[in-house]
């Protein structure tokens, strides 16, 4: 973050100092006073479950050099204090008016899946250039959003940032505050149905990261998703599709698997050459045909964006390959929906048959799917069928529903285990497993299936 001062703080965010020196210097924006570092500027935010207002003695206390609060404190008389109406507002006007001070392009991601690792894969292509500002973790909403745009500085080149939503008007809100000079979505599916009732509802929600992109700027859509050609007419800059279908403007040919990875090569226009990428899946390739995009759209070279690819690392627990005892996990247990776990069981069909080895899916509830959610998880169960899994283990009560439509479609040859809870799912894998399995672990955030995981790990 650029240095401010107190006085360009408060009028920023349309706020009034109750106290203190307003040339008092602030360098860092930080909300948890567990991570207070002294000269930084505290925001009291208010949650469901908490209310800043009540740590701003412990923010001060660690070295907050000024504070924003939504209502009268008592505060040493040496701490500016900045009073605003509400102190998330604040947080993003003065994210707004941080990012304004640069002109770089910034990356807009948003999707139904796939945006994390996409947007791992964009910052890795374009960190071969310049250094890069991602946004970091999930810090992709309301809140996180406006904390990576205060992180930007004049050393970064570019700034790639992720937008998550739950409704309507959502992507618009976020995308006021980064000013999105080029977006990706990845794919349009039922993430979220609960919500928003349809996936049309989604792909209109999505579809307003489309709207905030210039006529100079450009937009990279998925050539297989129904909803493109829509989404497309609501940009106002160039219009881009990838995928794995050849004609598209930006493909994949060639596709072979390469140890836990892929090596294929990228088609855009006459520009073709081959990429080694350290991941498994199609749904990975068509991830990194979208950041290849990206890369050579903003002006990088096909040896850049080769060189970026293939070293790509991915935020935690997604399709983090990792060896148990005997046997390799893949911990894909950071989210799901139908859409992802269907792709996951297909990387685990690769890895599995790489060396011949027995795929186990290990698979948690899927949330927020609302009428679909049955539908999904037979979906589902129909997939790890489909897709060579030979033992299937499920966690939850909604996933009973992927257990049942693995037996309609045959069932698997180790069986299908259906569990109420991680406790018993554990009792099982300890049983069931073999040396040698390949063990995809995933579900939804709020299933923490990484738990088998770290339950596995530890015998």
């Amino acid at each position: 973050m650029k240095t401010m001062t107190a006085g360009e703080v408060y009028r920023a965010i349309g706020g009034r100092l109750l106290q203190g020196d307003e040339g008092v210097e602030v360098a860092r924006v930080c909300t948890d006073t567990r991570q207070i570092k002294p000269g930084d500027l505290f925001f009291a935010l208010r949650g469901e479950r908490f209310d800043a207002h009540d740590f701003i003695d412990r923010a001060v206390a660690g070295g907050a050099a000024a504070v924003v609060v939504s209502r009268a404190m008592d505060v040493d008389p040496r701490v500016p204090v900045i009073r605003v109406g509400d102190t998330l507002a604040g947080l993003q006007a003065l994210a707004a008016y941080h990012r304004r001070w640069f002109t770089v392009p910034v990356v807009g991601i948003t999707g139904s899946s796939g945006k994390t690792t996409t947007k791992d894969m964009v910052a890795a292509v374009l960190e071969t250039r310049f250094p890069v500002l991602k946004t970091r973790g999930n810090f992709n909403n309301e809140i996180g959003l406006p904390l990576t745009l205060l992180d930007f500085s004049p050393e970064h080149g570019a700034g790639v940032v992720e937008m998550a939503m739950r409704g309507p008007g959502e992507i618009n809100a976020l995308c006021r505050l980064a000013r999105p000079t080029c977006a990706v979505i990845t794919n349009i599916g039922v993430a979220h149905l609960e919500r928003l009732g349809s996936v049309e509802n989604i792909a209109r929600a999505k579809g307003e990261l489309l709207e905030h992109i210039s006529p100079d700027g450009f937009a990279l859509l998925p050539g297989d998703s129904p909803h493109a050609g829509e989404q497309a007419r609501r940009c106002h800059g160039r219009v881009l599709y990838f995928g794995l279908d050849e004609g598209l403007d930006i493909y994949a040919r060639d596709i072979r698997r390469e140890g836990a990875g892929n090596r294929f090569t990228v088609v855009m226009g006459d520009v073709s050459f081959e990429v080694h990428l350290p991941l498994p899946g199609r749904h990975n390739v068509q991830n990194a045909l979208a950041a290849a995009g990206v890369g050579l759209l903003l002006g990088l070279t096909p040896a850049e964006v080769t060189a970026g690819l293939s070293r790509i690392a991915l935020s935690g627990m997604r399709m983090d390959i990792m060896e148990g005892n005997n046997y390799t996990i893949i911990n894909d247990a950071y989210n799901a929906n139908p859409d992802s776990t269907c792709a996951a069981l297909q990387s685990l069909e690769e890895l599995a048959a790489e060396d011949g080895r027995r795929a186990v899916a290990v698979l948690g509830d899927m949330l927020e799917l609302g009428a679909g959610a049955v539908d999904g998880h037979r979906r589902v169960g129909a997939a790890a069928v489909r897709h060579g899994v030979a033992l299937l283990v499920t966690v939850g009560e909604l996933s009973r529903e992927t257990a049942e439509g693995a037996r309609r479609s045959g069932g698997t040859p180790g069986g299908v285990i259906d569990c109420n809870n991680k406790k018993e799912a554990l009792q099982v894998l300890r049983r069931e497993l073999r040396p040698g399995d390949v063990v995809l672990v995933k579900g939804s955030r709020g299933i923490r299936m990484e738990e088998i995981i770290e339950g596995l790990l530890k015998d």
